[in-house]
């Protein structure tokens, strides 16, 4: 296993923005299970308040992400002097508002289904239905579509290297 590890690690030194994705993706993958339990238990208690529901998950998601990210992911482009949440916000309100009309369209104009094929013998196929809900499969997607509008943002937009009056990013 250290051997893998070690591997691995020499391997990413050689692509920092992949070793970004990463992290990005660990902290979106946290943020984004925080922001489905909680929508969950919102709707379970009161379904009437799907979309409020979704809402509240994705705020609370919202600030364990950018807290995570500040002191992990980009913590060799963060500066003390520089204030980061005003652009985090407004890249995570923008991707949010897409993420509130992704879901919508989900929930009322198409209809979601997940039917999987299992092979049971040669050339005998069941097919046999999952039972989730269509909202929180919805729900789902629209944070995968989210997760990869916010790492842009937040990589190129909100934790970008300054140099000397020029920008790059890593």
């Amino acid at each position: 296993m250290k051997f893998v590890v070690t591997w691995a690690r020499h391997k990413l030194i050689g692509y920092p923005l992949l070793k970004k994705l990463i992290k990005f993706g660990l902290v979106g993958f946290s943020a984004a299970v925080v922001s489905i339990l909680i929508h969950w238990l919102i709707i379970l208690q009161f379904p009437q308040y799907n979309l409020v529901g979704k809402a509240i998950g994705s705020l609370l998601g919202f600030f364990m992400g950018f807290a995570l990210n500040k002191l992990w992911t980009y913590v060799d482009r963060t500066d003390d002097n520089e204030k980061y949440l005003g652009k985090y916000f407004i890249v995570y309100f923008v991707t949010f508002i897409i993420y509130l009309v992704i879901n919508y369209y989900l929930d009322h104009w198409v209809f979601l289904n997940i039917i999987y094929i299992s092979k049971v013998q040669p050339f005998d196929f069941v097919i046999f239905k999952i039972n989730i809900q269509r909202e929180v499969l919805s729900n789902i997607i629209s944070i995968g579509i989210n997760a990869v509008l916010n790492f842009i943002g937040t990589n190129y937009l909100v934790f970008r290297i300054k140099e000397q009056g020029k920008i790059t990013e890593i």
